[in-house]
């Protein structure tokens, strides 16, 4: 992954735009784009109490990091109305996740989906397949993990080295048409041990067995809580 500076606003000035826009354009729901939205449990707290206080009752749906989740943090985005949130599972082989740095582990993982469902809270989780150590054992790991998990909704890649990141290499893929690649199921990444063939035959299965959970199948209408 490519790292970048963190760039915080304050609780008060992002819900002062997120009203602005949610009256302006009678949205339903506001997603948050930011690869990881909570990168600090106090601000995400700091954050549902002033929309609680608000009294500003639109849902939101982030995207969030597994290893920094707390069980009060998600008791509160649920009071704030929290509708989904999608966790960037990757792998269920501990020693992938070790290898790429994800900063978390299977049970962190296991714990935070827990939390989230408790509290009522959609959960969707995306899986990256083809991380460059990865074998068939590590694969089935992450099928054990993701069954376990009984997630709402699943997404599956294989994994697709963008310029700027660790993973891309300049001799390889430096004459790759990025415009017309498709970054979810790509017909040249490689493991160390997995052709790009045997890749999509794993993203094909998984995709098969979760088909009616899939990310892009969901069909779930939006309501306020």
């Amino acid at each position: 992954l490519k790292r970048a500076p963190v760039r915080h606003r304050s609780a008060q000035d992002l819900l002062d735009e997120m009203m602005e826009v949610t009256d302006t354009y009678k949205l339903d729901l506001v997603k948050f784009t930011d690869p990881t939205w909570n990168t600090s449990v106090d601000r995400v707290i700091e954050f549902c109490r002033e929309k609680i206080k608000r009294g500003f009752t639109v849902p939101f749906y982030p995207n969030i990091h597994a290893g920094v989740c707390t069980e009060e943090m998600f008791h509160l985005m649920a009071e704030a109305n929290c509708y989904e949130v999608a966790v960037g599972v990757e792998s269920g082989s501990p020693k992938v996740l070790k290898q790429i740095g994800k900063g978390t582990t299977v049970e962190k993982i296991k714990r935070t989906v827990g939390w989230a469902k408790k509290m009522g809270i959609l959960v969707r989780g995306y899986f990256i397949i083809g991380m460059p150590d990865e074998t068939e054992d590590d694969l089935k790991l992450t099928e054990k993990l993701a069954d376990e998990l009984e997630l709402d909704e699943y997404g599956f890649t294989i994994l697709c080295p963008y310029p700027g990141t660790q993973m891309y290499d300049q001799q390889e893929h430096g004459s790759t048409d990025w415009e017309n690649t498709d970054e979810y199921s790509n017909d040249f990444w490689r493991s160390d041990h997995l052709s790009n063939s045997r890749l999509k035959e794993w993203q094909q299965y998984l995709t098969e067995r979760y088909r009616e959970k899939l990310t892009w199948h969901n069909k779930t209408l939006i309501h306020q809580k």
